[in-house]
Parts: structure tokens; C-alpha cells; sequence
């Protein structure tokens, strides 16, 4: 494996500041929606810093962006456990700063599903919400809360549970949805049958494309359960910024943005 597919994300302030300056940078977000139209972000999973690109592609579109909240959905890397977890803590913390959790959304949640509760269970790992707090933390700077959920199952009916819950809370609000999945296995005409279903909101076709491993997906329940919420939101419109296949004992990349009208 080489030294570029190994590398991952600097640990310390001021290297990942830079790190995360420089990938944003060079994002081209030419001819996007006004950032305020913008619903949810699907960004890889991975603390690999080969989809550093893939990541800022997406989060490129939020300059701008007038957001008090982000819901940030993420696989579990520590097994299944039955349930959708949203983090205890009143601050996520990460080497950029403490960023606020939404005490009165994450409440709003548990009071819409049964099956979603306070949990630290699956949270504070080197992926998901310790991946993307920081993108978030340079693109709106300060200002912003968060509620990081973390999917210890992901059926279809709990991506249908949670996506609702999600979209229903979120209604009317300065808010976004971030759900984050990297890519392990698909061939060619499979990612382009994954690219066709996620740009056409084809929710049958995409958990047909997941629950058959046509396409593998670490994080099949935040894919789907964002693209269920972006809906329920309005969004009426999706572009997948970036899709690649795994290569060199590396994740596969994906990225797209998802608008309302």
C-alpha cells in the first residue's frame, strides 16, 4: 500500500487547518445552487486523506451558507447494536475547537422514534462526525451546533425511521443534513447504476444496489437515510461530485449535494 493511500487527516490544530485550507481551496464549486437552497451532503466516512478532495467537492457548496445546525449521520465502526445513537456529550470536540451539540434538535429526535436515543455507543471514532466536524468548522467557521447520530443498525425500515424523524425535525430550519459512507466494492457499470439511482431519488433502486452488494457501502444507512431526509426536506434535485472505486487497500470515494428547487 502506498504512502498516499495510508495517509490520513493531520491530528494537531495547525497542520489540519492548512491541510483542510488548501483541499477547500482548490474545490471547485463553479455554477453550484445558492448555498441556501442546499439540503444534505453525502462525504466519505474515512480519516484517509485520499478523499480529502472528494470531501471538499461537497463541502465547497456551503460558503455562504446561512446554517445554524448540521445533522451529521454515520455508520458504526464499532458493530451493530440495535439502535441510532445520538452522542451525550454537550460538546463534540475536535483539534480545530469544541463545536455545540443541539441539545433541543437531538431531544426533538428521540421524542419522533422510539429506536433513537442519548448514547455515546459507536461515537468518538477517527471517522464520521471526527471526519467532518472539522470541514464544517473552516467552511462556517464559528456558529454552528451539531447532532451526530451514529446508525448501530441499518435496515430499511430504520434508514425510513430515522430519514423521517430527520426531515420532520429539520423543517423550516437553518439546518443540514451530512451523511458520510465510503465505497469498499462496485464495478464500473454497478457505480454507474449507484450515480443514476442516488440522482434520481430511485430509493428502491438504490437499497436494491446496497442490500444486494451490487454495490458495497460502509455506511449504506447513512446514504440511504440522507437522501430519505433531503426529500422530506424538498430537495428535488442531486449531483454526485465525485464517485471512485476503491484502489491500492483504499476506500472508494463518494460525494454529492442535494438541493431543493
Amino acid at each position: 500500500m502506498s504512502l498516499a493511500t495510508r495517509a490520513v487527516y493531520p491530528t494537531q490544530p495547525g497542520p489540519l487547518r492548512q491541510h483542510l485550507d488548501r483541499l477547500l481551496a482548490d474545490a471547485d464549486d463553479a455554477g453550484a445552487a445558492p448555498p441556501d437552497d442546499l439540503v444534505a451532503l453525502v462525504v466519505p466516512d474515512s480519516n484517509r486523506a485520499s478523499g480529502g478532495a472528494a470531501s471538499a467537492a461537497a463541502y465547497a457548496r456551503l460558503r455562504g451558507a446561512d446554517l445554524d445546525t448540521v445533522v451529521l449521520i454515520s455508520p458504526s465502526h464499532t458493530g451493530a447494536f440495535g439502535r441510532l445513537s445520538i452522542c451525550k456529550t454537550e460538546q463534540y470536540h475536535t483539534p480545530l475547537g469544541p463545536v455545540p451539540i443541539n441539545d433541543h434538535l437531538r431531544n426533538e429526535l428521540c421524542d419522533e422514534d422510539d429506536d433513537i436515543y442519548l448514547d455515546d455507543t459507536g461515537h468518538y471514532h477517527t471517522e464520521g462526525a471526527d471526519v467532518q466536524l472539522p470541514f464544517l468548522q473552516v467552511v462556517l467557521d464559528e456558529g454552528f451546533s451539531a447532532v451526530p447520530i451514529v446508525m448501530g443498525e441499518e435496515s430499511p425500515a430504520y434508514c425510513r425511521e430515522l430519514g423521517a424523524a430527520v426531515g420532520e425535525v429539520m423543517y423550516a430550519k437553518q439546518a443540514v443534513v451530512v451523511g458520510s459512507c465510503d465505497v469498499l466494492s462496485g464495478g464500473a457499470e454497478a457505480l454507474g447504476r449507484l450515480r443514476t439511482a442516488i440522482e434520481a431519488f430511485n430509493e428502491s433502486e438504490l437499497m436494491h444496489l446496497l442490500g444486494s452488494e451490487t454495490v458495497q457501502v460502509e455506511g449504506m444507512g447513512a446514504l440511504v437515510t440522507t437522501l430519505i431526509a433531503a426529500q422530506r426536506r424538498g430537495a428535488t434535485r442531486a449531483e454526485v461530485l465525485a464517485l471512485e472505486p476503491p484502489s491500492d487497500d483504499a476506500p472508494g470515494v463518494l460525494a454529492c449535494a442535494l438541493w431543493r428547487a
